[in-house]
């Protein structure tokens, strides 16, 4: 009889999955259904039955959440990466901490290139995001390795954002890796996909996937009323408003448009957040 084991899903490229169980790879092909479904993913908790020169994927575990950019499963953290260069794109941090809250992940801001950054623009920056995690790095100095390492441990972390953030290179920085950086446009001034698949690396008792940066992220699954429960900043001010089902959008007397007027609340955020608001109204009718 065949042995049968439980691992992890570390990478995959065509139709052959490297499986890690107890510390050892093995290389395994899916079978049957599986093979035919394509649905297996990194990150997925898969049975492989244990054979040479390549062992047969048997059953895929119940996953506890699955992201789409990056398609990788089981995801404990996201780290979003930012940097001055290439300029932030807010609405996609903006949707990356939905879309991680909506699906039990913890997100955390990861302000990178701290180097070519002053501390003020910075701290202006990381201010709109004060209800998240937030970490200052830079693979030139290493600046922030240690709070890295101390996140990665015992965790499944996701670095995501924009390409050219620096990424592989806090990757490289933590790990010795020779992961190839991505080149700055500079006529663009936006980043160039760089990193052609997602692999799951060992590090620190935890793991870290390495994805290619994306410059648009379309939420899935959020209905529209329920966005406004993924922004931990509304929530001091939302027991205020008038009604209990307030979107804080066209409502009166809601509290957190006035933390709005008042410079408590970001105003571009919440701007943004009625952009996305929309995006989901759009796109929930347009599916009816």
């Amino acid at each position: 009889m065949q042995e049968v084991k439980k691992g992890l899903v570390v990478k995959i490229i065509s139709d052959r999955y490297t499986v890690l169980i107890n510390g050892v790879e093995y290389l395994a092909k899916a079978r049957g259904k599986l093979r035919l479904s394509g649905n297996i993913v990194v990150g997925d908790i898969v049975d492989i039955q244990v054979e040479k020169p390549f062992s047969n994927i048997s059953k895929v575990h119940p996953r506890k959440n699955l992201l789409l950019r990056p398609f990788v499963a089981n995801i404990d953290m996201v780290i979003i990466v930012i940097a001055k260069e290439p300029a932030p794109d807010l609405l996609l941090v903006d949707k990356i901490i939905v879309d991680s809250r909506f699906k039990d992940i913890t997100p955390v801001i990861c302000y990178n290139k701290s180097d070519m950054a002053t501390s003020q623009e910075i701290a202006q920056l990381l201010e709109i995001y004060k209800e998240v995690d937030s970490i200052i790095t830079s693979a030139i100095t290493a600046e922030g390795a240690k709070a890295l390492k101390e996140k990665i441990a015992n965790n499944i972390v996701c670095f995501a954002g924009q390409s050219a953030t620096g990424k592989s290179s806090i990757l490289n920085m933590l790990l010795g890796l020779n992961l190839k950086t991505g080149e700055l446009s500079e006529k663009l001034r936006r980043g160039k996909h760089t990193t052609r698949h997602v692999e799951l690396f060992r590090a620190f008792d935890g793991m870290i996937v390495d994805t290619c940066g994306f410059s648009k992220l379309d939420l899935v699954g959020i209905h529209p009323e329920d966005l406004k429960n993924y922004y931990d900043d509304f929530f001091e001010f939302s027991n205020e408003c008038k009604y209990t089902s307030c979107l804080h959008i066209a409502e009166p007397d809601c509290a957190v448009k006035r933390a709005v007027e008042l410079g408590s609340i970001d105003k571009d955020r919440y701007l943004r957040y009625i952009n996305i608001y929309n995006e989901l109204s759009n796109a929930r009718t347009n599916h009816v």
